[in-house]
């Protein structure tokens, strides 16, 4: 989501500052946690209910798409109209290529949401598209011999310097989100795009003394 103003940052940062503004969230902060406190000790039965409200909050976003696909046809049987995002042509063209088990609905809010981390990090949309072509073929589940996981095959020791543990690479968003901000550090770090690739295949140490160009050949095959 873009800012509606050039001076967002700038204001936003000067209304966080404000004294007055602080107060509040505090207030809010400490009245929340209290109120917390309060509900808990007069529900004889919180534990269960929060037990059963957290597995629902879990079964709802694993099944993301289902409902997100329900809401839509409610909202258009009512007359209304949902715009996600105008990418259903590009989810089929990788759900049929790849047969990644997934749906094509969960593509594409994935798809959507690789669209805002392009914007966020400065990086080519396609690219990261092309990038979880090559390293998994859009399978969310993948696990590679050197224990790479996930739809950008994130290392434990990426993982670590972005201080995600290495477990919830297998969360696709949580992956994207890693795998783009790291992909960003390489293409300010090495001087082309290719160089770039190569460092976030083989490592950077290899981009740098690589001399076989089978991998960029390959990688470049899916940006073309």
């Amino acid at each position: 989501m873009k800012p509606l103003t050039v001076n967002f940052r700038s204001k936003a940062a000067q209304t966080i500052g404000d004294e007055q503004v602080q107060n509040s969230l505090e207030h809010v902060y400490t009245g929340f946690y209290q109120g917390r406190i309060n509900a808990a000790s007069d529900t004889p039965n919180w534990e269960e209910l929060r037990t059963k409200g957290k597995a629902i909050k879990d079964h709802t976003i694993a099944h993301l798409d289902h409902y997100l696909d329900m809401f839509s046809e409610k909202v258009e049987q009512s007359g209304g109209t949902v715009i996600f995002a105008d990418n259903a042509e590009e989810a089929r063209q990788i759900q049929s290529t790849y047969k990644t088990g997934m749906s094509t609905s969960k593509i594409k809010h994935l798809l959507i949401y690789i669209d805002g981390m392009a914007e966020e990090y400065d990086v080519n949309y396609n690219l990261i598209k092309s990038v979880i072509s090559t390293e998994s073929a859009w399978n969310i589940n993948a696990r590679s011999y050197v224990n790479a996981l996930g739809l950008m095959q994130i290392m434990r020791a990426c993982a670590t310097d972005y201080k995600t543990p290495h477990s919830e690479m297998y969360d696709p968003y949580v992956n994207i989100t890693v795998g783009t901000m790291y992909l960003s550090k390489l293409l300010k770090e090495f001087p082309d795009v290719e160089s770039a690739l190569v460092a976030y295949n083989e490592g950077p140490r290899h981009a740098k003394k690589y001399k076989d160009e089978s991998t960029v050949n390959e990688l470049q095959g899916v940006l073309s």
